[in-house]
């Protein structure tokens, strides 16, 4: 029997320490045609052979001196791992049952009994082969389909990456639009939402939650883009039909917002609405009270007061920060939440921090 090209080149271990019988092996085996076969007398440098080399089917006596062939799997499997395959076929004279049932647990495939019959090595040598190159072709493709899937991915993942920015910048964007037709600037909406991200952080929310309301913060005021420029402009006090007017625009945004299931638009919709919520139950557009007022609402009533008290407006000029803190002490209770005040006040360095790294 003559082995096909492709078998011909897979590469055979011969592990037995009698000579006579490792030539014979490797005479039947080249004489059916097999190119790349290694032998060795001792079983203890079978393992270093194995372990160094990429053998497709190991030839293992099974009765040798210093590591009888189930010793030489043994050491083999604890050197690769449990779950190693090992591509062994298993020569021994040996007929007993307890010892065929102990090499095939420790992972011979198959047997060869001594002594050789020629034209029985060739067929079950080749059967084992083919089932090992079969098995070794499908892991290759499974290599080749799973680094596949993880370049698909990782595309996936730039993508999604590309898209969160871009849907980030449409979000900023979409803030900036309703600051500026309030004569406000820009980076109020950018102080705005890193002292609420911060504020997020020491009331204990999740870094995902935090990053989710810094973004969310930035669309607080986008309902004002509903509100007539008559009003939101005009330099002088407001008449109270014109303030029912301005109370509007909580509701206003959080119908932009609504409709879109995904975050920060949801938390985006939950600030609008209830920014201007108070903690006495008389704020507006809701006349939410206390706890009823969500946390994130809570926390943008007291950051966006603050920064627009000591911020310069054509209708006002700043208040110094103490004078902003002193309001937030004082209304505190009624129109902010205590927990959240407190939490500002004690972090006031790294909310004046932010105020000086994004100064108008």
């Amino acid at each position: 029997m003559h082995v096909t090209v492709e078998l011909s080149e897979a590469h055979i271990l011969i592990v037995d320490d009698q000579p006579a019988n490792n030539r014979l092996m490797r005479m039947i085996l080249e004489r059916a045609g097999f190119k790349n076969i290694t032998t060795t007398f001792d079983s203890r440098e079978s393992v270093r052979l194995y372990l160094e080399g990429e053998f497709d089917l190991v030839l293992l006596d099974y009765n040798m001196p210093n590591m009888n062939g189930i010793e030489v799997m043994e050491a083999i499997r604890s050197a690769k791992g449990e779950v190693h395959y090992l591509p062994v076929l298993m020569i021994t004279a040996v007929t007993d049952r307890e010892v065929r049932h102990a090499a095939l647990n420790a992972g011979a495939l198959d047997f060869l009994n001594k002594p050789l019959d020629h034209m029985e090595v060739i067929p079950r040598v080749c059967n084992l082969l083919t089932v090992h190159l079969l098995k070794k072709g499908f892991e290759d493709q499974v290599r080749v389909r799973t680094r596949q899937l993880q370049e698909a991915n990782e595309k996936l993942e730039q993508a999604n990456t590309k898209l969160q920015r871009a849907k980030m910048e449409v979000i900023h964007r979409l803030g900036l639009a309703a600051e500026f037709r309030d004569n406000e600037t820009g980076n109020h909406v950018l102080r705005m939402s890193r002292y609420a991200g911060l504020l997020c952080q020491v009331l204990g929310g999740d870094a995902l939650m935090c990053e989710c309301v810094e973004s969310a913060a930035a669309m607080h005021d986008v309902g004002k883009i509903g509100i007539p420029d008559a009003i939101l402009l005009k330099p002088g006090r407001l008449t109270e039909q014109e303030f029912d007017q301005i109370r509007k625009h909580p509701g206003i945004g959080a119908e932009i917002l609504g409709g879109v299931q995904e975050e920060p638009l949801i938390t985006a919709r939950t600030i609008a609405l209830t920014h201007h919520e108070r903690w006495d139950g008389k704020g507006y557009p809701r006349g939410l009270k206390g706890h009823d007022i969500p946390l994130v609402g809570r926390i943008c009533a007291v950051v966006d007061v603050f920064d627009a008290l000591v911020s310069t407006r054509p209708y006002k000029k700043s208040w110094t920060v103490d004078e902003a803190v002193a309001l937030l002490v004082r209304d505190r209770g009624s129109h902010f939440d205590p927990q959240v005040v407190d939490a500002f006040v004690s972090h006031l360095d790294e909310i004046l921090k932010i105020r000086n790294e994004l100064k108008d």
